[in-house]
């Protein structure tokens, strides 16, 4: 055996170490994927509300127009 070869020992050492990390890795996406679909999830909520109280807003009657100022009378009917 030359010096650049490995052995069985030590190929299954460096595998199981690249599992680890790749378990690692998985773990954290997990978590990323977990806090992005909670963001997800209050924004989407934050959106309904938004729709809801447009439409409500759309629905309601318009005011009635002010009425136009009465005509000024003179003082003394002549």
């Amino acid at each position: 055996m030359t010096g650049g070869e490995l052995t069985l020992g030590a190929v299954l050492a460096r595998l199981e170490e690249q599992e680890r990390q790749i378990a690692g890795q998985a773990e954290t996406t997990r978590e990323q994927i977990a806090q992005l679909t909670a963001r997800l999830d209050e924004l989407s909520q934050a959106a309904e509300e938004v729709r809801i109280t447009r439409k409500t807003l759309l629905e309601l009657p318009d005011p009635a127009s002010p009425a136009p100022p009465a005509p000024k009378l003179p003082d003394h009917p002549a």
